[in-house]
């Protein structure tokens, strides 16, 4: 947090910079760890990737049918209220922003 908030600071730059450059071979250590752990567990991964996707994408189709549910039926009773008001056809779909077509298609 700390470095974030001054890693623009030349000062404090010159600093870290000496501070890695001292542990370079450190430094080295733990990226060779690293890319250890990554192919020990990149099977792991892909799968935990996998499966997070998979629940994303059934979560988003499920919202949004609902939600083009909840839509559908708001515009059919717009559709219905201004058809019952003596509105013409091409105006409700107009106002509606759908063609004529679909507005009969409501009406039927």
């Amino acid at each position: 947090m700390r470095y974030e908030q001054n890693r623009k600071r030349k000062d404090y730059e010159a600093v870290m910079d000496l501070i890695t450059r001292a542990n370079w071979e450190q430094m080295e250590e733990e990226k060779k760890m690293c890319d250890a752990l990554n192919e020990l567990f990149a099977e792991e991964l892909k799968e935990a990737d996998e499966r997070g996707r998979a629940a994303g994408m059934e979560s988003g189709l499920k919202a949004g049918k609902e939600s083009g549910r909840t839509e559908g039926i708001q515009l059919a009773k717009q559709v219905f209220r201004l058809s019952r008001s003596g509105v013409s056809e091409s105006e409700i779909a107009r106002q509606c922003g759908i063609t004529v077509e679909q507005v009969k298609e409501i009406l039927e």
